[in-house]
Order: C-alpha cells, then sequence, then structure tokens
C-alpha cells in the first residue's frame, strides 16, 4: 500500500547550513547515512550527463498521467539538486536548500505530497514558491537504489492545486522504479565494458614485468612492420636472452629470479623509446621492435649494453645483470616477414649465447 508523506514529522537529522538568498528559506535536513547516500549516487556516473531518451520518457510519463506542466527527475547532490531530466523547466539545477525534493529523500518509504506550499510551513517562503514558477503543488516519490539509499527523486510541480488519486501515485512508484533500473543498467553496462578493457589488457600484459606479453608484441609489431614496409623505412626486431637465470633461481631463490626479470624489463623499456615495443615472451626471453632511428645493430647493443653495465655500477644485488641478444634489420627491400625477423634475431641471439659459452671454457 502507498503511503503518502502530508504532515511532516522531523526526524533526527543534522542541518546543512543554507546558502544566502534573497528569500529566506528553511534550513534542509540531511539524512543519517548522508555519506552512503552521496557515494551510492557517485557511483552511478550520472551527474552533468547529457539528455537521455530513456529518461525523458518517464518524466513525460509523469508529467501526463498526474496532468501536471511540470515533471523533473532530480538527483540530490551535496548542495545542489540536477536534473537528469525535466518537463516544463529551463533551469538544469538549484540549489539543494531550495529543493523540495530535499524533504522528500528523508522519507524513503513515502511519497511527498504537497497541496498547497504557500499554505506548508516549509515551504511557503520558498523562492520557488514566491518567486515567478508560484509552485504551489508538489508530489515526489524517492529514487531508492538496490541497497535502499535515497538519491533523488521523481516529482511533478504546478502552479496550482492538485490532488492525485491512488492509481496516480501508483503509476509514479512504478515511473521512479523504472528511472532507478535505467541507472542500473546504465551502470551496469558501463561496468562491462570496463572489464572488457580491462581484460583486454590483461590478455595483452606480462604479469610479472607489465610489458607486453607475446600475444602483443605480435599483433603490434605485425602493424608496425606495415607501416615501415609502406613508409620505405628500416627498423629492427631484437632477440634477448638473460644470461644465468637459472643460476640465479637454483643458487639465490625464484624471488630474486623474479626480481632479475623485472629489472631486465625495466631497463629495457627505460633503453628504448615509447614508441618501440619491448615485450616479454616467457621465462627468460624478451623481445623489441625498433624503429629507425638506429643506423646500425652495433649502436642498438652497445646502447644496451652501456645501460646494463650502469645498472650492476649502481645496484647493490647479489647478481649481475647480463643478455645475449640477436639484432635483425629489417629493409624494405628484403620484405620479410614478422616471423623471419623473429626466426633470425632469435638465431644471432643463440650465437651470441654460444660465444660467450666458449670464452669460458
Amino acid at each position: 500500500m502507498l503511503r503518502v508523506l502530508q504532515n511532516f514529522q522531523r526526524p533526527r537529522l543534522s542541518w546543512l547550513r543554507l546558502r544566502h538568498s534573497s528569500v529566506k528559506t528553511q534550513a534542509v535536513l540531511l539524512p543519517d547515512n548522508e555519506t552512503e547516500r552521496l557515494k551510492a549516487l557517485a557511483d552511478y556516473n550520472i551527474l552533468d550527463t547529457l539528455a537521455e531518451q530513456a529518461f525523458d520518457d518517464l518524466t513525460a510519463l509523469a508529467a501526463y498521467i498526474c496532468k501536471t506542466p511540470i515533471a523533473v527527475i532530480s538527483l540530490i547532490d551535496s548542495d545542489r539538486q540536477w536534473f537528469k531530466s525535466k518537463v516544463g523547466l529551463k533551469s538544469s539545477e538549484t540549489p539543494r536548500n531550495c529543493s523540495f525534493c530535499s524533504h522528500t529523500i528523508l522519507q524513503p518509504e513515502d511519497i511527498l505530497v504537497v497541496p498547497n506550499a504557500i499554505k506548508d510551513d516549509r515551504f511557503n517562503n520558498n523562492p520557488f514558491v514566491r518567486g515567478n514558477l508560484k509552485i504551489r503543488f508538489y508530489a515526489g516519490i524517492p529514487l531508492i537504489t538496490p541497497d535502499g539509499l535515497a538519491i533523488g527523486t521523481l516529482c511533478v510541480m504546478d502552479s496550482v492545486t492538485h490532488h492525485l488519486s491512488y492509481q496516480q501515485l501508483d503509476a509514479l512508484r512504478r515511473l521512479s522504479r523504472q528511472a532507478i533500473a535505467q541507472m542500473e543498467l546504465i551502470q551496469e553496462v558501463r561496468n562491462r565494458k570496463q572489464a572488457e578493457i580491462e581484460g583486454r589488457q590483461l590478455s595483452l600484459t606480462d604479469e610479472l614485468t607489465g610489458l607486453h606479453n607475446r600475444r602483443a608484441f605480435l599483433l603490434m609489431a605485425a602493424q608496425q612492420l606495415k607501416i615501415a614496409h609502406r613508409m620505405k623505412v628500416s627498423c629492427w626486431v631484437m632477440f634477448i636472452d638473460l644470461d644465468g637465470l637459472k643460476q640465479v633461481n637454483d643458487t639465490l631463490g625464484h624471488d630474486m629470479g623474479d626480481a632479475l626479470i623485472i629489472n631486465a624489463g625495466r631497463l629495457l623499456k627505460q633503453t628504448f623509446r615509447n614508441s618501440d615495443i619491448v615485450a616479454r615472451l616467457g621465462g627468460d626471453e624478451f623481445i623489441v621492435f625498433i624503429s629507425s632511428y638506429f643506423q646500425d645493430a652495433d649502436s642498438i647493443q652497445a646502447r644496451v649494453q652501456a645501460n646494463i653495465a650502469k645498472f650492476n655500477q649502481q645496484q647493490n644485488c647479489s647478481y649481475k645483470l647480463s643478455m645475449s641478444m640477436g639484432i635483425e634489420r629489417y629493409s624494405p627491400e628484403s620484405n620479410m616477414s614478422l616471423e623471419q625477423l623473429i626466426a633470425r634475431s632469435d638465431e644471432l641471439m643463440y650465437a651470441q649465447k654460444r660465444l660467450k659459452r666458449q670464452s669460458l671454457t
């Protein structure tokens, strides 16, 4: 059964300081759950958004059913009421301390009906009653979230007194539920899209280093290679293998081995430009797609080795960072595929690693 709140009983609530106004208004009370209520409103990300047909349909129906010139979906922010949808009003927001709806949300289970505002002590000095709008009739129903928080209202108003039937009040209640359902739907769609974006990012990111993973590298490098071919510029693929990772894991533990991988990824990221693609293929293997600003493979290797030496000098680690690398150049004339570039740079990396091992024997 619908409960209609006409004779307002003051609950135990804190006071909201009034803004200065040329018309004296009664102080507005804050719900006990004001902090939670405002957070719920903020979570919908609906304040100051553009008009939407779904909400405009609801206010149009409310005005039609109640036979009033004004209908509003009002959201009560900390110091204002903002209108997501409105019929018969030009303003998009008003101060909260002038708002009828601020009273409505104090009793979430009730519909607030004001048959004649000029005779109501709460509203007879309200600027919307005394001013140009000359509001006399108001009926508002709280918009209640699934957690029971009143974040705003669906309300109708008129400059003449009114009496709403039970059926009209029931219709307002139903429309208010549709308004919340629409907000929930928008939030669900937004959350789903965000989850999809985050899922795609996770599927393209190496969990340990935060670099691109193998899948991301293949996708991005293929695009960059097409651009290089079209622009007739050279580029490079560098295949990298960390030296001694197994020994670090066996002697110092896998946590230290993970630290070695993370530091290697960070060093490579700092060595190259943001336009280059730095990725971890897995285990102790990294790969970099490098754009055309290097003249030859020796200059690329020299930069990496210089940064490795600097790292080993500055860091107080129980291991020395060392990398074997193979670098293959792409030229538009060769028209090598990405797979061929990766395979060739992998071969060159293993050739360097073999030389290192031979020098130790």
